[in-house]
C-alpha cells in the first residue's frame, strides 16, 4: 500500500511540475528570413544581427528552463516528502 501511495504522489508531483515549467519561460520568436535573394543581400547586416540576437535569446531561454526545472524539482521533492508524511499520519 505504501508503494502505491508513493507512486501516486510522484505522478501528481511530476505532472504539476511540468505545468509550472511550461508557464514560466517564454521561447524567443524566430527572426524573419527573406526568401528573395535580392532581399537577403540588401538586408544581410540586419539579418545577421537579428540571428545573433535570436541565438542569445535562445541561450537565455534554455537557462531559464534549466533554472525553473531545478526549482520545481526541489519543490516537488519537498511536497512529496510532506505528503508522504501526511499519508502516514492518516493511516495511523
Amino acid at each position: 500500500m505504501a508503494l502505491l501511495k508513493q507512486t501516486w504522489v510522484v505522478m501528481i508531483v511530476l505532472s504539476w511540475g511540468s505545468a509550472a515549467i511550461a508557464g514560466s519561460c517564454l521561447p524567443p520568436a524566430p527572426p524573419w528570413m527573406p526568401t528573395d535573394p535580392d532581399d537577403v543581400r540588401a538586408y544581410a547586416d540586419l539579418l545577421k544581427r537579428d540571428v545573433e540576437i535570436y541565438f542569445g535569446d535562445v541561450e537565455r531561454y534554455f537557462r531559464c528552463l534549466d533554472h525553473e526545472r531545478r526549482e520545481v524539482f526541489e519543490q516537488a521533492r519537498e511536497v512529496g516528502k510532506n505528503y508522504a508524511s501526511t499519508l502516514d499520519t492518516i493511516d495511523q
